[in-house]
């Protein structure tokens, strides 16, 4: 396993920890398009569940991969939209919001992540990919979410993938899916000789790309974990099409520290299907996950 594809899943982690729920670390408000929020925008398609009375909650539904690796899936609902652990801090700077936290969340003990355990939709069966057309079913861990892991992928660009749920505290809905958009291409920011980045925090960062498909959105991540124990992710996301968006210097300074143990970025495409589960707003994506280390200065 090559350095950035170690990199891009342990960003992938923190980013995770750091917006679980909170749609994937996607959910961050692009500069006017629709449905990058699911918490207020989620399409009204009734996956089987009840949507005429308002959404309270909200759900992920998401197939990852590394680049030519390492696929995963994920899912995981609530009830009511999750609130930022107390020692964290988030900051919304247009496309892109910032979350800092003086500890990385999920280091509560046994019985305090019990308590908290995500409320089961019950077993899931993916379709598509190599989970072929049969299916393959996936049941909810301790804490009530859904993880498969690969150390291959899991699908093509192009593929069509699909989830439906048994049903449990999470109503039952019939099979929703989602079109794997195309790898890009990150033309900027560029790693130097090494396979590093350096990124400015003291000017606005101009990131480019190629392959961005109409109608997807394009999502830059950047990450510092710190010796402290505590982290800052930024979050930007953009419409696809025209290949480029702006990162404002204001999300970029929070990730600027001589402390940091682990830094860099992540970026992907995604075609999202955005649907409603009794009172649960969901949104189901598939990326290629890309990244590379980074310093920010």
């Amino acid at each position: 396993m090559t350095v950035a594809r170690s990199l891009a899943l342990a960003l992938l982690a923190a980013c995770t920890a750091l917006a679980v729920l909170l749609v994937a670390c996607g959910s961050s408000k692009s500069s006017g398009q629709p449905g990058t929020d699911a918490a207020s925008d989620a399409a009204a398609v009734d996956g089987g569940g009840d949507s005429g009375s308002g959404t309270t909650g909200v759900g992920v539904v998401t197939f990852s991969e590394l680049k030519d690796a390492q696929g995963t899936f994920f899912a995981g609902f609530s009830e009511t939209v999750p609130m930022l652990a107390a020692n964290c801090a988030a900051v919304d700077a247009g496309p892109c919001v910032t979350t800092s936290c003086t500890k990385v969340p999920g280091d509560a003990g046994a019985a305090d992540a019990a308590a908290k355990s995500a409320p089961s939709a019950g077993t899931l069966t993916l379709t598509g990919g190599v989970f072929g057309s049969a299916g393959s079913a996936v049941a909810p861990d301790n804490g009530g979410t859904y993880l498969y892991a690969s150390p291959a992928t899991i699908f093509a660009p192009g593929d069509t993938l699909g989830v439906s749920a048994a049903g449990g505290a999470i109503p039952a809905f019939t099979e929703q899916t989602v079109v794997a958009t195309p790898t890009i291409v990150l033309t900027a920011p560029t790693a130097a000789v090494g396979g590093k980045m350096t990124i400015p925090t003291a000017q606005p960062l101009v990131v480019s790309w190629t392959g961005g498909q109409a109608g997807a959105r394009t999502v830059f991540v950047a990450t510092a974990i710190f010796t402290t124990g505590g982290a800052a992710s930024t979050t930007c996301t953009w419409d696809a099409s025209p290949g480029t968006g702006t990162v404002p210097s204001a999300a970029l300074k929070p990730l600027a520290a001589a402390n940091a143990e682990t830094s860099g970025v992540t970026w992907y495409q995604s075609a999202d299907n955005q649907f409603t589960v009794g009172s649960v707003a969901v949104t189901m994506s598939a990326r290629v996950m890309q990244g590379s280390l980074a310093t920010f200065q």
